[in-house]
Parts: structure tokens; sequence; C-alpha cells
């Protein structure tokens, strides 16, 4: 595994780092760092984990990550295949969370920001005006220099903290967890774990000898550290799998809960409705009719 505590290369000659990613698929592991974080996907679909949070994502995907929460966006199974010619493409900025100045964000005119930001610990994804005008500023950066780069940026971050276009991804709780580096590099094990294996079944024994737990020990560690029991994330990664496989409508509901890891549709059609908060017959009319985006 790689280290989970990343360490952000920012050029010298810049106040806040920004890359272009465009890969087969997205290769960041489980991470964290002190830094504030951006990313806006325009190409790839998949499974985003921030904090507690298991959501799916697609393009338009765009997500204010705070200092030192947990996340990963990872790619659907489809993009690993060989010969695939699916690619995945995101745009990323990381910035220290004072802005290299103690006191900077609290100067009053900031005093929003230094909300948002903080508030961010839990994850905010933006939505419908604020997503279409914060993409269009986050795309006019590489074409900036100097002040007008900072300027940006901080735009982009008043924009943020003014509007109520926004969802926040972790439970309302979520900020009284701590992780460290160490629960980062296990619970990158573990997730890898389940998104290799949520098609069969899991049991308790497998995944907790891999951090080298007991079951009833490693039931505790994952609720203490994810605010969550392990089987509502194993349930959530399956859920997630099944919107794909029911936005793609090549299969029927029924297949869609062998494919997804679930033994029975009852069961399947339970664990639906508690997460999506609708069946999966009325997810897949609802998609179609492009209203579900906002919760998806």
């Amino acid at each position: 595994m790689h280290p989970v505590l990343e360490k952000i290369n920012r050029p010298e000659n810049q106040s806040f780092f920004y890359k272009e990613i465009y890969k087969p698929y997205f290769t960041a592991p489980f991470h964290f760092h002190p830094e504030v974080e951006i990313l806006y996907v325009q190409q790839g679909y998949g499974t985003r984990y921030i904090g507690d949070s298991v959501k799916n994502f697609s393009p338009g995907d765009l997500v204010l990550v705070g200092s030192n929460t947990p996340h990963v966006w990872s790619c659907n199974r489809a993009f690993y295949q060989k010969d695939t010619k699916l690619r995945s493409k995101a745009v990323c900025i990381q910035f220290e969370e004072n802005f290299h100045c103690e006191k900077f964000f609290n100067l009053p005119e900031l005093i929003k920001v230094k909300g948002t930001l903080n508030n961010a610990k839990r994850g905010m994804r933006f939505i419908n005006g604020a997503q279409s005008e914060l993409s269009s500023r986050i795309k006019l950066i590489p074409k900036q220099i100097g002040m007008s780069r900072i300027l940006n940026l901080l735009t982009i971050l008043d924009i943020m903290a003014s509007t109520e276009d926004f969802r926040y991804l972790t439970s309302p709780n979520y900020m009284q967890v701590k992780i460290n580096n160490q629960d980062a590099r296990r619970l990158d094990i573990v997730f890898n774990y389940v998104l290799n294996n949520f098609a069969d079944e899991i049991s308790l024994d497998a995944v907790s000898s891999l951090i080298n737990l007991t079951p009833h020990s490693f039931c505790r560690y994952f609720k203490s550290r994810t605010n969550k029991v392990f089987s509502t994330f194993v349930n959530e990664v399956r859920i997630g799998h099944a919107c794909k496989l029911l936005i793609d409508d090549q299969l029927n509901v029924s297949q869609i809960c062998y494919k997804s890891g679930f033994n029975h549709q009852s069961n399947f059609n339970r664990q639906f409705s508690k997460i999506k908060n609708m069946t999966p017959s009325e997810f897949q009319r609802k998609y179609w009719n492009q209203t579900l985006y906002e919760n998806y």
C-alpha cells in the first residue's frame, strides 16, 4: 500500500497546488492531508468515499474536502478492464487552510470563507448554478498567472461560502471522528478489499484478519473510525454498484440484485430503499427523467 498521509508538492513559485489529472482511472488510495482540496471530475464514474460518506460520482462532480478529512474517488470496475477505452479526468486544487498566513481568514471580509473551510471537513458537494459557475472559474486557472490566479481562487471560495447550492456529504457528527495515518492505512486495506469482493460473500473473519484484529475488535474499530457499522458500509458499496447497473439498463432488477452481492431480492430492495429512499425501479425512472442527479 502507498503511504496514505499525502505530501503535497506545491511548486515553489505558486501559492497553491493545481493539477489536471488524465488517466485510465484515478489511482490515489484512501488518504488525507492537511491541505484543503477542491476536486472537479470531468470524466469518469464510480464511488466517492469522504469520511463516512459512500456515494456515486460521475462527470460534473465538484467537491470541497476539508483539512485532514480522509477521501478517495474510486473508478468503476469497467475502467480497469484490459483494452477499455474509458478514461478518467479531473482537476485537483489543494491549498493550506490558513493560506500561508495564520490570521488571513480572520479578516472580516473572509469570515464566511473561514467557516466554510471548517465545515468542509464534512465534505461539500456543489450542485446546480453554483456547480456551473465554480467549474467555469476552475477551468480558467491554468490560463492565469500572478495575482489573477490568487484572486480567482479567492472568488471560488467566496462563491462556495455564499451559495446554498451544496450538500454536505458526511453525517453531522463525523467531525468528531479522529483518523490518523495508521487508521487511514488500515481503512484503505479494508476499502480495497470490499471494492474487489463486494459481489461475493464477505466474512468478518476474512476482513478482520487483513488488519490483524479479531472480528469483534474489528467491528468496534471500524465503527469508531467511520461512524458506521461495517455491514452498512458494505451495503452502501453494493447499492452504489447497483445504481450503476440500473443506469446502464442492460440487466433486470433481479439480475442486478445478484450482480451486486445480494442473495435475496427482498433484502436487496429493502437495503436499496433504506439507502436511496426509493425502490430500484423508482431510481431508474427518476434517473432517466434527469431529476435524480442532485441526490445521486
